[in-house]
Formats: structure tokens, sequence, C-alpha cells
């Protein structure tokens, strides 16, 4: 029994590995080889199988040997899928089980998830076998030796292809089964159904073209292996007559294997037996032999119909005897053996009759190329294949058409609720690929016409002249060739302008019934056009040029009929797709075919005078006998008119002359002619315009002009026929009548009119370098649309034409003047659209205008050129002389595309037809949007370029006398008015239902993913425009004032009578619509709020396997979110909570589509080979929009990462089985560490880290640390990430160690910044954004390291990740993993020339350009912006030479401001990412270190070890980075201390402690010393110094140490402490002083620091200093009632009321000394405590301060706070709850009149009693605060009175009290003080 994998993994294993070019997939194959043998057949549904299944009792057995037992729902299941999948039910068992796991990462249900597998082992398994047939590797799946494969075992794998495609066969009949059973037993409207069927037609189809692919490989690789050739020929053949019909499309999938087959047996290299050939020859020639015998009767008259042979029979049996030919030639034994004529010939022209030929142009046609389609049948430029092709049936996707479609169509148009329908039945996406057609079926049609032209072109000789003979045979000999061309050609045969006159040409349908000449010309044409790589090769075979030059010859020559003349200009023109050398010789060649005829009349040949001349023939006869008919019907009005006034009328008479109309033909052979005419110069210029080649653009011009009054007569001859509602002419008495009715064949008249839009716009193209063929087709068609083309006065005054098409007015006239030609004039009543209505009547007809107009609003090729000028592509003054109130502008167009045409598109029933129209427009609008950049020339260049004098010398009409300003710019250009008519809410209605297509309908049709990625680059960029639009443009629109020109009046010479006449300009006349702007819309943001179904859309195409409509999808969601509309602010929002919500997120939670949108965000991490940006713009959006809230409320992200929403929280649900975007990033981030580093062994052996996986693991990491800090999202985020599979340890351990020779994407790291030196790292991209995601990455991971840290409370976890980042095997130094961390401070940029931002600044704003340029990748696009803009206003440069001069000076400035700010940029974000990482790892060992139990002596003094060489480096770089450090430093040395106290045990050891910080106080020391310390990085500083002495001063001998390493320093040291604590402000203040505390208490044996204070005045400084709390006290005092702001925080408030303490004790540490104390009474310190207002208090009133904040936090008011008298409390109790009360936002005076006092008693102490200065002053003051010490001993004798227990009360209030009345105590005994004083 054969054993199948039904799990996809060992496929894709192998599928990976293959891709990677792995040998192991050596080995992979052998796992699957049973499946890649069979291809796709395996074992159909039967009964034993569906007995097991079903059996719940016992348990089924898989493939593998594991037995499972099934339940009830998963058994049900199974047994639907195997009648979908005529599948073996216990396989089907198998794929199910194996398919669950495909449903948790997709989300989707159970059956679609196994049909998903189902295919997707199907694609493995085709693509597999392809890679190994191509690449001859198919001896694998045999298990064996090439050498030893045998040819049976290749013809195994043969049957087996042919029957995978009987396999899909099935598959197909049993959908047909499904739509009956749903139709009659559920809801055949159902669209999951409908979809799943369109999903497996779609998914069998593409099955369909891998297994033809494979049948060519097998034949291209292996063809020598088949002993018998024609057995498998005889095989394969007659399987296609059986199973495919001949208008089966999927035939086309055989035909490369079927012609490949046959094509080698004439190849050399495969040395076939002429034998074997032979036998081919004779089943060939014995087939047809016999099915004519069949079919012809006893007059050899056959009867097609009762042929068996089909239409695959023809054209192989056709292509083996082309090829038999040659292979004839080779020898003359072959030659003798094979008459030519008898034995081969004979039978190509049997098979020819068969219609071998027709059936050749059915597959050329259905095959061609996709532009070719368009222009032979879409376009309408009359239909040759519906001529030729009668018989044989076109191509279509039968076996996907549902059997019964007519009845299920006709129940949808007659039945509600069945709206589905349609999306059913549609067979229109079931095509063949283009690159199948490309790649493999046209090269073999190549192969045919090539050998058939060199070997056989005889047949087409023998066609053409039995042609001509049925012709000679038909024609009435009666003409004149001497006065009119042949028959064929002449006026009679086609054209009649009476209504009564017989048409004496030929029925083209009898032609074209004998016409194999023609259909062999036809599918030649579709063969090669826009196929430029056939074109070439046919053209330039060595084998075959001569031949080939013949033929082209033989064709422009003797063409006897206009149907083979037509069709063989096709064939000339699809030659011209060979590019422009071949075009340019197809038309040398039609030159010289002038000259080479024997007369002038001779029209049977092709060539330029034949063209024009029958061309002007036909313009010229009937525009003759239109006038003549006219004349007849103005001599018969007024005749009427005479006998009405007459006394003999009758009525009679009047009856018999009532008729008013003109009936104009044109015979179909002339329509014909003309159409190939057209068509051949349009292919040929087509092709040409793609060169700039001189004489290509010489030919473009040369045909132009010949061409111009050819294409203006047809028009004008157009405009007379739908004119007659419109025009007047001019009767022989003067008198203007209306125009006559004129009637035409419609279907001709669209013809010619296609033909002449496709002409023009072949002349058109992107390449082109100037606009003067372009004006005139403008203004050409324009004349034609508002009927101006009767107007001649222009040529009648002036007959020469501007280059830019200005006066080209006169070139709109017929060659032939005549004086008796009728006036006509317009009656003036043709409204601004109307015209188009007119002319415009079919859907071709705007199919092709569209394509016109699409192209002449495309850009020039020379736009981005230096001094090329903003400008229009049309005239500025279009329209100018003939429309309606001579209104101008190009407006009225864009209103018909997108109001008339593109909003009503949606109505064309013919799938193919609306898409190709939606094309055209969408890429118009696309197109415009991009021509302009209006923020840049509206707001930006006016802000980056300083004092530059802007113009309008940037803009140019290419018009004489017409001059553009900015403002007609804006209100003339056609991408402003795209923008107008987009707010329209018709024209936005089409786009958004574009947009709406599925992701279902995109992904089963390529143009449809074209079109919907078209227009939703139109929607994102109307939301990147849309401000510029509403504040810039529209106000210009909106305004009346416009500067007129500033030369002389604009317009036509027709209309200068009019100027002169009218005080305003042409351009006050510019045609707008009455509803311009937005129509009451606010922003285009509303507009999707209107249009929710978009945005659901926009997130499930997220999913899309089309990348680029995934990323613009992304792009526009990252919009709309910050739109007001979307999101939930109060000022745009209801009162309702459920509206409040974010707008966004409610849509994608309340739609049905909610999971899907999900897994469509899951799909593009699970899926490995989606492209990379991508996934960077879908982490971007998600962390944005975690940006965007505050951390507290639920937010898309949240949605998508798979938070289930609730009540305003998040729940993050592990315990389901279904997968998550979380968890997928999470994969990621695994996988992605894993591959982050990898070794160039070609590059030194040196670590490269590529941008991809650093990048991606870098916004991976930003995501997860933003959700772990959320409030809203900590908890549970944190608590999942530590359920990962070690993620902590992971995150570490595949952490790279860093040097300066890892290599950034493929580059090493250059730090060097000269200007002038070459520096490819900073210049490469990726190496840029690998090293910046990288030091990113390492930023990210040490948050989240602390975070864990900080979160975790499992002692033996916390353990481990203490092991880990402790761990020191890593290095070879013994250092710990987390200081290995800091390798990235390692880097730094350096000689960078930061001065020059000054020198560039004066010219330009850089702050403004850095702050556009500053994304996630660098964006330098505005420089060039700036630059062009420059060159563009340079106007007074006139020569080339000038130019080119000042081009360079522009590039060389900026070279030099690109290479600044790119160098600017990477130096600033360097600084400034490291900084965070350094920040970042800080945390992290603050975290580690303050754990009492994991940290350790050593420890710290191994990060001291690392972090204080860094600090003394960054004093001298970057100041930010040693406050990072040294703040980390502080804290280390607390904990240091610490260990120290509990480990030392003896004063030696804590020497030892203390002297291993020494270098640590050297740092601080130079930290201070350092010219750019701030004063924060200054305070922190003082307080490691101030800690550090503190402990050394009560140790001597370290005490003296420290004391001779200040002494050793530079007296600068005391001079920067005394200043900070005398001047600065804030913490460093406090600090300084408390340092010089110490210091002073530190020197107190020698006193060298207060000699230095002494020295420079600071000493007195700093107790003048003691003044500045009066003052600010006063500033904030609050009791005069005045609201006035103090300007003072609370914050500076209370720095300084600390600063007044730390003075005071810094003073009584200096009073401790006697020298220092007789230095204070020297400096007058008494005085200055007598002046402070904090001994003027009265105790009696209150000892608080009450502060009052003011709202903004930056004002206080300070006012005294009154006690409740001591004497009414009456307990204890009382009196707690009394202080508590006041407590809030109170400062005790007591705290501040303590240290004053104490001062007072160390300077009494320390003088001692002998010196009588101190006691005196000591009294004086004591005499001057009486008040406030009877207050305060009052007050302590009234507590101890009122509860003697209230100093046992803790409260630092009494605590003070007492401490005061201690102090005054002692002063009283020290100055003996006593009442009387």
């Amino acid at each position: 029994m054969t054993v199948y994998n039904w799990s996809s993994d060992a496929f894709e294993d192998c599928y990976d590995l293959i891709k990677l070019q792995d040998v192991g997939y050596y080995e992979a194959i052998q796992a699957i080889k049973t499946d890649l043998l069979n291809v796709l057949v395996t074992p159909a549904k039967n009964e034993k199988s569906r007995n097991i299944l079903i059996d719940e009792t016992k348990p089924i057995q898989f493939g593998s040997g594991d037995e499972f037992k099934l339940n009830r729902p998963f058994i049900e299941i199974c047994t639907v899928l195997a009648t979908e999948l005529d599948l073996d039910e216990v396989c089907v068992a198998e794929l199910v089980y194996f398919a669950n796991s495909l449903s948790f990462q997709r989300g989707t249900n159970l059956i679609d998830s196994a049909k998903l597998a189902y295919f997707s082992r199907l694609k493995y398994i085709l693509n597999i076998l392809g890679y190994l047939i191509t690449n001859q590797e198919l001896h694998l799946i045999f298990d064996q030796e090439q050498e030893q494969v045998t040819s049976q075992q290749y013809e195994t794998l043969f049957n087996n292809i042919i029957q995978s495609f009987q396999r899909i066969y099935t598959l197909l009949n049993t959908i047909n089964d499904l739509i009956d059973k749903q139709k009659v037993t559920n809801d055949i409207n159902n669209l999951s159904f409908i979809n799943s069927i369109n999903f497996v037609k779609s998914q069998l189809l593409l099955d369909h073209e891998v297994l033809g692919q494979l049948l060519y490989s097998l034949f291209d690789n292996y063809f020598d292996k088949f002993t018998s050739p024609l057995a498998i020929f005889k095989s394969l053949i007659q399987f296609i007559k059986e199973k495919i019909n001949d208008n089966d499309i999927l035939i086309i999938h055989f035909i490369p294997g079927t012609l490949k087959l046959i094509s080698n047996l004439f190849i050399p290299s495969y040395n076939i037996k002429d034998s074997t050939i032979e036998e081919f020859y004779k089943f060939i020639i014995s087939t047809l032999e016999i099915d004519y015998n069949s079919i012809a009767d006893a007059n050899n008259e056959i009867d097609l119909s009762k042929s068996k042979l089909k239409g695959i029979d023809m054209i192989t049996d056709l292509v083996f005897l082309t090829l038999f030919i040659p292979w004839c030639k080779e020898l003359e034994s072959r030659t003798a053996k094979y008459d030519f004529k008898d034995d081969i010939l004979k039978f190509m022209e049997l098979l020819i009759n068969y219609g071998a030929f027709e059936t050749l142009l059915s597959y050329t046609a259905d095959t061609s190329n996709v532009k070719s389609e368009n222009l032979f049948e879409r376009s309408n430029t009359y239909d040759f294949r519906a001529l030729l092709q009668k018989v044989f049936p076109r191509l279509a996707p039968s076996k996907f058409t549902y059997n019964s479609s007519q009845e299920l169509l006709y129940t949808s148009l007659t039945k509600s609720g069945y709206e589905n329908i349609s999306v059913l039945l549609e067979t229109n996406q079931y095509k063949v690929s283009p690159e199948f057609n490309e790649t493999l079926v046209a090269p073999f049609f190549h192969l045919f016409f090539s050998n058939f032209i060199t070997n056989a072109a005889i047949i087409l000789t023998s066609l053409r002249d039995t042609e001509e003979d049925f012709l000679l045979s038909s024609i009435n000999g009666k003409q004149d060739a001497n006065d009119e061309p042949p028959s064929t050609t002449s006026a009679s045969s086609s054209n009649s302008t009476k209504n009564d006159q017989k048409n004496d040409g030929l029925d083209l349908d009898e032609i074209a019934a004998r016409g194999d000449l023609e259909r062999f010309y036809l599918a030649f044409a579709y063969t090669y056009n826009y196929r430029p790589e056939l074109c070439n090769m046919f053209w330039s075979d060595d084998v075959s040029s001569n031949d080939v030059n013949g033929f082209i010859a033989w064709g422009l020559s003797n063409n006897t009929s206009s149907l083979i003349t037509a069709t063989f200009c096709l064939l000339l023109g699809s030659l011209t797709s060979g590019g422009n050398n071949l075009s340019s010789q197809i038309w040398e060649t039609l030159i010289q075919n002038n000259s080479s005829g024997l007369k002038k009349s001779d029209y049977s040949k092709i060539s330029i005078d034949s063209i024009c001349d029958s061309l002007n023939y036909y313009i010229d006869s009937l525009q003759e006998n239109f006038e003549l008919d006219l004349n007849e019907q103005l001599r018969q009005q007024q005749k009427k008119h005479e006998f009405r006034f007459s006394s003999v009328s009758n009525k009679k008479d009047l009856d018999d002359n009532s008729e008013n109309r003109i009936v104009i033909e044109l015979a179909e052979d002339s329509v014909v002619f003309i159409s190939g005419f057209f068509q051949l110069i349009s292919s040929i210029v087509k092709h040409l315009s793609s060169s700039s080649n001189e004489r290509s653009k010489e030919i473009k011009n040369i045909a132009f002009n010949r061409f111009l009054p050819i294409i203006t007569g047809f028009l004008k001859f157009d405009n007379l026929i739908t004119g007659g509602s419109l025009l007047t002419v001019l009767e022989s008495s003067n008198k203007s009548v209306d125009l006559p009715k004129v009637l035409v064949s419609e279907e001709n008249r669209i013809v010619l009119t296609n033909l002449l839009l496709n002409f023009l716009t072949s002349f058109v193209h992107d390449q082109d370098s100037d606009l003067d063929i372009r004006y005139r087709i403008w203004r050409l068609i324009d004349s034609w649309i508002y009927h101006g083309l009767h107007i001649e006065s222009s040529s009648n005054t002036n007959n020469n034409s501007s280059s830019t098409g200005l006066n080209s007015q006169s070139s709109l006239l017929l060659v032939r003047q005549n004086q008796t030609k009728p006036k006509y004039s317009a009656k003036g009543n043709l409204r601004i659209l109307q015209g188009f209505d007119i002319n415009l009547v079919h859907l071709s007809q705007v199919n092709n205008f569209v394509e016109l107009i699409n192209r002449l609003l495309k850009p020039l090729s020379n736009e981005n050129q230096a001094f090329s000028p903003y400008y229009l592509l049309y005239p500025a003054d279009l329209g100018s002389g003939y429309r309606i109130n001579n209104q101008i502008g190009i407006w009225p167009y864009i209103e018909y595309l997108l109001v008339g045409v593109f909003s009503k598109v949606g109505e064309i029933s013919n799938f193919d037809d609306r898409l190709y129209l939606q094309l055209s427009i969408v890429e118009t609008i696309q197109t415009s949007l991009k021509s302009v950049d209006w923020k840049f020339i509206s707001d930006t260049v006016h802000q980056v370029i300083r004092n530059f004098p802007v113009g309008d010398s940037i803009f140019n009409s290419f018009l004489p006398n017409v001059n553009l300003n900015y403002e007609l710019f804006v209100k003339l250009h056609h991408s402003v008015a795209i923008l107008n008519y987009l707010f329209n809410e018709k024209t936005w209605a089409a786009l958004f239902g574009i947009a709406n297509s599925g992701v279902e309908n995109i992904s089963s049709n390529y143009n449809l993913s074209i079109l919907v990625e078209s227009s939703l680059k139109v929607l994102d960029d109307i939301l990147s425009v849309e401000d510029i639009f509403v504040k810039n443009l529209l106000p210009i629109l909106k305004s009346k004032d416009i500067s007129p020109p500033t030369s002389g009046t604009v317009g036509f010479s027709t209309s200068l009578t009019l100027a002169l006449a009218s005080p305003k300009t042409v351009f006050d006349n510019i045609y707008y619509p009455t509803n311009i702007g937005t129509n009451a819309v606010g922003d285009f943001s509303e507009v999707f709020l209107f249009n929710l179904a978009t945005v659901a859309h926009l997130g499930l195409y997220v999913g899309i396997k089309e990348s680029n409509i995934a990323t613009i999808s992304i792009s526009i969601l990252d919009k709309i979110r910050t739109s007001k509309y979307f999101l939930s602010k109060s000022g745009y929002s209801s009162n309702d909570s459920l509206l409040n919500k974010n707008r966004l997120l409610t849509t994608f939670e309340s739609i049905d589509e909610s999971e899907k949108i999900k897994y469509a965000f899951i799909s593009v991490f699970e899926n490995v080979d989606q492209n990379l940006s991508l996934k960077y713009r879908i982490l971007e959006f998600l962390s944005a929009n975690l940006n965007q809230s505050s951390g507290k409320e639920p937010n898309v992200a949240h949605f998508l990462l798979g938070y289930v929403i609730r009540g305003g929280s998040l729940i993050l649900d592990e315990t389901t089985q279904t997968n998550s975007l979380l968890k997928s990033l999470l994969e990621t981030l695994s996988l992605t560490l894993d591959v982050i580093s990898q070794t160039d062994y070609t590059n030194g052996n040196y670590q490269n880290i590529d941008v991809g996986p650093v990048k991606l693991s870098s916004l991976i990491l930003e995501i997860v640390i933003k959700l772990s800090h959320d409030p809203i999202s900590s908890i549970i985020t944190i608590g999942n990430l530590r359920e990962q599979d070690n993620l902590f340890e992971k995150l570490i351990q595949y952490q790279p160690k860093l040097d300066l020779n890892t290599l950034w994407s493929g580059v090493v790291f250059n730090g060097d910044l000269r200007d002038g030196v070459e520096n490819y790292f900073v210049e490469n991209d990726d190496s840029n954004q690998a090293f910046f995601s990288f030091i990113s990455q390492r930023n990210l991971i040490l948050q989240y390291l602390s975070l864990e840290f900080h979160h975790i409370s499992s002692r033996s976890k916390r353990e481990y990740y203490m092991e880990l980042l402790l761990d020191n095997k890593e290095y070879l130094s013994g250092t710990p993993k987390v200081l290995g961390l800091l390798d990235v401070l390692n880097y730094e940029f350096k000689n960078f020339e930061l001065y020059k931002f000054e020198t560039f600044n004066k010219k330009y704003n850089l702050s403004l350009i850095l702050q556009t340029v500053q994304a996630e990748d660098l964006d330098l696009s505005i420089l060039n912006k700036i630059y062009k803009f420059i060159c563009q206003s340079s106007s007074n440069l006139s020569t080339r030479e000038d130019k080119i001069q000042f081009a360079q000076q522009v590039m060389i400035e900026g070279n030099k401001i690109n290479d600044f700010i790119r160098k600017y940029i990477v130096s600033v974000k360097l600084k400034d990412i490291q900084l965070k990482s350094l920040h970042s790892w800080c945390q992290l060992v603050e975290i580690l270190i303050t754990d009492h139990n994991l940290y350790s002596k050593k420890f710290i003094l191994e990060i001291l070890q690392v972090i204080l060489p860094k600090i003394n480096d960054y004093l001298e770089s970057d100041i930010a980075f040693s406050e990072e450090l040294i703040s980390l430093t502080v804290l280390l040395f607390d904990l240091y201390d610490q260990k120290i106290v509990i480990e030392t045990n003896s004063k030696e050891d804590f020497a030892l402690g203390i002297r291993r910080l020494i270098p640590l106080l050297k740092t601080c020391i130079a930290g201070i010393l350092n010219s750019n310390s701030t004063p924060s990085l200054r305070s922190d500083l003082y307080v490691l110094t101030n800690k550090f002495l503190i402990k050394v001063i009560n140790n001597e001998d370290l005490a003296q140490e420290t004391s001779a390493i200040i002494k050793s320093i530079d007296k600068k040291l005391i001079e920067i402490i005394s200043s900070d604590a005398i001047y600065s402000e804030g913490a460093s203040r406090i600090t300084s002083i408390l340092l010089l505390e110490s210091l002073i208490h530190l020197g107190k044996q020698d006193n060298f620091v207060l000699d230095l204070l002494v020295k420079n005045n600071s000493l007195l400084l700093l107790m003048r200093s003691i003044k500045r709390t009066d003052e600010v006290l006063e500033i904030c005092d609050g009791s005069t009632g005045d609201h006035k702001k103090s300007g003072i925080s609370l914050e500076t408030f209370i720095y300084e009321l600390t600063a007044f303490k730390s003075t005071l004790y810094f003073l009584i540490r200096v009073a401790q000394s006697k020298a220092g104390s007789l230095q204070l009474i020297q400096g007058e310190i008494f005085s200055l405590l007598k002046q402070s207002n904090l001994l003027s208090i009265d105790p009696d009133l209150g000892i608080n301060l009450k502060i009052d904040e003011y709202q903004d936090l930056k004002n206080i008011k300070v006012s005294l706070l009154l006690d409740t008298p001591i004497g009414i409390i009456s307990d204890l109790n009382t009196l707690k709850k009394t202080t508590a009360s006041n407590r809030d936002n109170t400062i005790s005076y007591i705290e501040f009149i303590i240290p004053i006092f104490q001062l007072i008693v160390t300077i009494l102490l320390a003088m001692g009693p002998s010196y009588k200065p101190s006691i005196l002053e000591s009294r004086k003051l004591l005499s001057s605060v009486d008040r406030l010490v009877v207050g305060v001993l009052k007050r302590d004798l009234l507590l101890e009175n009122q509860n003697p227990e209230v100093y046992k009360n803790k409260d630092s209030q009494y605590e003070g009290l007492k401490e005061l009345v201690k102090l005054f105590t002692l002063l009283e005994s020290l100055v003996k003080y006593n009442e009387s004083g």
C-alpha cells in the first residue's frame, strides 16, 4: 500500500532547503519521494475507507503508524472533505489532523485549514518536482543513480502527470456537483461558500498551469530518456482530445509540452533517428488522409463538421510539417525521398483548408500580450479577429463554468437575495497567466512563423494568388484606373454619399471567408506585438534574414485586397515592438517604397506616400460629397422658401422636398484600409518614442506634421457629422441656417474616431522632452470636443505655426481650400461638458480618449533636470476663442474623467472593460497627485531658504507673451482640479468601491490587484496632501484676485478682437464648477468615517500576498488613526461611552471579520518569506498606536496583538488554543536573535550583524517594552513574557561581543567624520540601520531585564537571572556578562566639523531641514528639491554655459550640505541612543545591587573599575554620560559603604576598603575641576566626595592621606565649590555647602580650607547669603492679601530654606574652631543675624508658615499660620489632632531658629569667656529678640502645665521647641542674661 505524507512540514522543509541551496534537500526528498512520483494522483474516496472512518469504536491508523480515536465532529468534517476533494477518507483524516496547527496559526476553521493544507501540499509537490526536473535530478525520487533510471520510470512519471491533469478535471466536476447540492439544500448566495468554491477553482487553475510547465520541462530535460517519443505523443494527443474541448482555455497549457516534444525531434543534439521522425510523419499523414477520406465526397468536396481532427491536431501537424521541411533539406537522400509538393506542401495546404490558420489565430490571440489584446480588440480600432475567426471558437474557461450558470444568473436578476451569484459565476479571472504565455507559448509560435516564412512562404504566395483570382472574378471592371485607385481603394467602392447609390465594393465577409493569408498575418501580429525579444529574434536571425527581407518586400507590394493590405500593416506594425532600430528601419523601408513604384497611383504598394494619398483621398471624397449634398440641401431649402411665398406653390411640392438630412456611407473595406494604415504608423511612432535618438525624433516630427492635416480633416468632418444642433451654415443669401442632420454608420464613425485617438496617443510618451506635439494635440482635441475646428479665420491671417502650438489653429485646416466651400459658425449653445457626451458615445471611444488624456498628463522625461521649470502639460489658454463664454482650462476634462466617467464605471457589466477604464483613470489621478510637491512650493521652500528672492521665474507657460505666477499656476494645474473632484461624493465613492474589492478577488486577479494598489496609493496621497489643499490651494481657487500676466494679451489670433475689447485677461475666464471645495467635508479622514467597510478591508489587506497593497494599507491606517474623527477626544465625541472609544479600534472590534484582521497581521510574521519592509511598517504602526495613548486606555495595537478588551481593561488569555500577534512577534524575536550575528568567513572572520534581523528584533522589543511599561498592560504582559521559553536567558546569551572590527551589514564602523574623507559606513543606509538598530535593541533589552528583575517574585528565578548576568566565563578577563553589555559605548564619531552648522544655517534653515530629514530611514530628498528650486529661480542665466557653471556651484554646495547633514544626524543619533543605553544599563545595575542578598563588594568594585575610566573620558567629551555614571556611583558608594560596615572586622580592613575608593575621589575631584561640568553633575560629585570625606574623617591616617590629596590639588577646587555654594541654585548649592562643611572638618588641624575661603572672600559671601532667605520670604509673603504672583515655585522655596539651614550648619562647623569663630565675628555675623526677619516673629501668634501653591505649580504664597491658644486645649489627644491638622503644607519657624542659636552658642564656646566682644554681641542679639525668647519660654511653660506628658510625644515640632528652650537656657548661662540687660 502506498503511504502518502499529509503533513506539510516535510514538504516545507525540503522546499526551504532547496531555496537556500542546501544540499540537505537530497535527504529531505527521500521522505516525500512517493508523493513526488505520484504528483497529484491520490487514492479516491471509497467505501472501505469510509467504513474505517465512521467506526468510532476502533482507532484509525495513519500512514506513520500512529493510531488515533476520532470524535464525531472530526469524522463529520472528514466526510465532507472526502466528498469535496474526492480523497480517501483515511487520508482525509490524516490531512485534517495535521491541518489543526494551520488552523491555530491562521485562525481559520478546520475545513478551510484542511483545504488550504491540501492545496499547499500540491503546490509544494509541483514546485519541488519542477526544480528536480529543471536541474535534472529526477533520479533522487527514483532512489537510483541517474544512469540507472529506466525509460519505464520516466514514462511512469509522465503518466502520473497526465493523470494529475485528470485529477484536476475530476475536482472541477465535483465543484459543479457541490454547487448543485448547495443550490438545493443551502443558501447558494452564501459568500463563504462562494469564496470557498472560487478559492478551489483558482488553486486548480494554478496547479493545471504548473503541470503544463512540468510537462514542458520533462520533454526539455529528459526527452532522450523516452524510448518511443511517438507513443508518448499519441497518448498525450489522445488525452487532450478526449478531455479538452476545442474552445477550452486549458488547452493552452498543453501547447508548450506538445510543441516541445515535436521540436525536439529536429534538434541535432538529440540525434533522433530518421526512422523515428519518419514514424511521426507517417502517423500525421495517415491521420490526415484517413480523416480527409471520411469527410470528402466523390467531387472532393469536404464537410468539416464531420472531421475528427481538433485544433490541437492541426497546430501540431502544421508545426511538424513546417519543421520537417528544413530537416529534409539537410540531406539529399531525404529530399529525394520526400517530394516537397506532393509529400509536404499538399498536406500543409490541406491543414490550412481544414482551418489550421484560424486555429492558429485563435491560439495566438488568446495567448497574446495583454497590451496586444487592448490594442486589437478593446480599443475597437476595427475587430479584424471577429472578421477572420468565425468558425473556430474563441477559447474560454469552459471547465470552470457552471453548467447551469444561465439559470442561476436569471435567478439573480429576477429575485432579491442573490446579489453574490455574479461572483460565483464570474469566470474572467480564469485565464492563462501572462508569464506562461510569454515564456513558454510565444517562443513556439515564433519558432513556427520564422520557419514557415523561411521554408514554406510559397504557400503564402499561393494563398494570395487564390484570393486574387477570387477578387478578379468578382469585381466589376468598369473603373478607370487612370483616374482613381484600383477598385479596392476607389471612391465607388469605398464611399457613397447618395442614399440610393449602390456600393460597388465587394462583400468583405466573402473575402474574409477565404482570407487564410490574412489570418496568417493577423496571427503573426498577435504573436509579435509587444514582444521585443521575439521581434528582434525574427528580424536578426542570420539563417533567415534574406527570407525575412524578401517576405517584407513581398508583403509591401502587389496587394490585391484591402484586407490583405490592412492585416499586413498590422504584421509590420507588430515588428516595430522590437524597439527604436526596427521602427526606424521599417519607416525607412516605407519611405524607400515611395519611389519604387512606376507611377504615383500604384496603390498596390504600401508606402508612406500611398498611405497619405489614400487617407487624403478618403477625407477629400467624404468632404466633397458632403458639400455636394449640403449644397443640394441648401438649394432645396431655398426653393422651398420661394415656393412657400409663391402663388403657384402647392402642398405636394413642399412635401417632396421636405427631407432635410444628409446620408454618409463609408464601405467597410475602406474602414479596413484606414484602420491598417493608421495602426501601422501608430506602431512605428509609438516605438520610436522610447528612444532619445535624434533620427527617431526627426521621424516622429515628420510623421506628425505629415499626418496632422489628415487627422484634422477627419476630426473636422466628424464635427460636421455630430454638429447638427450646434452649427449653422451660411446660405448663398448670406443667411445662416441650421446644419442638416447627418446620417452615418455609427459603428464606422466609432472605429474612425478610435483610430484617430489611438494615433494621437502614439505620439505622446513618458520620454518626451518637449511640449510642442503635446500642445498641438491638446489644441486639436479641444477644438474637436468643443466643435471649434470650423473656425478658419486664423488660417486666413496667419499660416505660421508656433513651435509650442500657440498659433497652431492654422494646422487645423484641410490642405485643399475651396472658395465655394460652405461657411460654418457655432451657435454658441454647447455647454462646457456637452461636447464630451456628443463626441464620445461608445465605451471604446471613452477608453481611448481616457488613455490619450492619461498620456498627455504624464510629466516630461526632463522634469527632474535642474533648470526645468514648473510647467503646465497643456496650453495655459486651452479653449480660448471657441468655448462657451470663452472659458478656458483643463478643469472640464478632469470633471469629465472623474465625475462623468470614473463615478459611472461601476455600471459597466463586463469586468475586464470596467477594470481597463478604471486602471487608466486611477493612473491619471495617481500621476497627477505626484506631479507637483505642493507642500514644498507652497510652504516649505519659503522657510528653508533664507533671504532668497522667490519670484515667478520658476513657472513657464512655454507660450509667447504668457507668463505664469504662483496663483495662476495653482488655478490652472490639473492636480488641483483632481484634488477638488476627489472630494466629490460620486468620485470618492467610486474610489472606495475599488478599495473594497476584497482579498479573495485581489488574490485571484493580477490586474485587479494593480488597480486596488493604485487606488490605495491615491487615498494615501490624498491624506498626505489634503492639508495643503485645504489651507493653501483652496483659498487661491476661491479668490477672485489673480495677478494678470506681465506681458501682452493671451489667446488665439481669432480671439484677438475680443481680447482687445475687454479689459480683462483670458485668465479671468477659467472654468470652475459651482461646488468647488471639499463639499462640506472637514477633511478626507471624515470620508473614511463614511466608509468604515474600507477601513476593515485595509486591515484585511495587511495579510495579502501583494506586499505593496499591504504596505499602503498600513500607511493609510497610520494616517487616519491620528485624525480627529477617529480619536476619542471630547471635542469630537458623543456622550455615549461606546462612541467615545477610538473609532479605529471600534471598527476593528465590531465587524464580522474582526478575527480575520488579527490573523491578517499574524500571517505576515508567520511567513518567513514576507517582505521585511512590510514587517517593519507593521511594527512601527503598532508602536505608534501604543505611543498615541497614555498607556491607560486600550487601542488598536492591543486589539491586534491579541489582548481582549473588556470594560477599558485588558485580558491576555493564553489558555486558548488560538494564535495571537504577540505570540508570533515573540517567536519572530526568538528566531531573529538566533541569526542576529554571523561570522563572515570571507571578510576576516569578523562578526557581521545584518540589518534585517537586528532591526526586526529592535522594533519588536520596542513594542514589548511599551506594553511592559504601560499601566494598562504591564502586569499581564510581563507575566506572559515570563512564560515564554527562556526569553530572559536568550536575550542575555545571544548578545554578541562587539569590537571595532564588527561588520554592520558587511561594512566596518568608521567614526572619522572629517570633511573630504570618504566614509562608506556613514553613506551606507543598511549599515547605518543595522548599527543603530543594534544599539537600540541593546537599550531595550536592558530595559526589559530591569523590568523583569523589578517584577519577579520567585527567589530561585531571581538568583538564576543574577547568575546569568554575573557569568564571567565569556570574557577572558573574567568580567561579568552585565559589564560587557557596555561595549556599545566603545563606538564614537570624531572630527566632526560642527562649526559649519552656523555657516550653512545663514543661507538655509538647517533646523527645519534636519527636522524633515530625520526619519527612521534617512530621507534627503528635500535637499534635491531645494537645489532644483535654486536653479529654477536663476532666471538671469541665459546661456547654456552659464547654467552649467551655476549648476556645478549648486552641486558642490549641495554635496557639502548633504554630507554635513548626514554626518550631523549620525553623530547626534549615536550619542542619543548610547545615552539611552547607558541609562538603561545603570537602571539594571541599580536594581541588581539594591537586592541586598544578590550583590557583593567585589561586584561593586568591578563596576567601579569599569565606569570610572569612562567617567573621566566622558568629562572631556559628553557630560551627560558622566552624569549617568556618577549618579550610579553615588548608589554604589552607599552600598559599598554598607558592605564595609557589615564585613569589616578591624580598622585595617576598613582602611583598605576605603583606600580602594581613592580613585573614585580623584575622579570626583577631576569632574569638579572640569570646565565642561554642569551644576547637576557637580552636585552628584559633591555628594560622592562628601560621603567619602565623612568616611575618612574619623580615621586619622585616612584623613591625613585624603587631606594631602586635596591640598595637592589646585586651589581652584575650593573656589569652584564655594562659588556653587554662593551663587548656584538648587541641589548643587546645598551639596556644595555640605561638602565645604566636610572639608572644613577634614582640615581642622591646619585650617587650610578656611584660609582659602577667607582669602578669596568666599566665607564672607557665604555669611551674607543667609539674607537671601529673608528676601524670598518677603517675595512670597501672602499676608498683605496681594494676589500678585511671586514667581517662585514650591521647589525653589524648599531649596532656599534647605540652603539656609545648610549654610548655618556650615558656619557652625567653621565656628567650632577659634580661628573660624573669629572670622565669623569679624564678618559681622551677629549683625547679619540681628537683621534676619526669622528672629522677629511673635510665638504667641504662631510658629508655623503656611504655603499655598497656585494651580500652575509655578507660584507660591507664604503666610503665618495662627495657632489655637494652648490654654483652651483640654487634653493631649486634642493637642495631637490640632497639630496634625495644621501640619499639612506648613513649615515650622523653629527649624530655622535652632541652627541660628546653635551658631551663637558655638561661637561663644569657641571664643571662651575671656573674649568679651562675642559675649557682648550675643547679649545684644538676645536683647533684640526678647519677644521671641519670652514667647518660646511661655509656650513651653503652658505646655508643661497643661500636660506634663507633652514632650513624650515624638512630634518634631515639640522636640524643636524643647531644643530651643535648652539653647536659650544655655545662652543665658553663657552671657549672664537677666531681664534688666
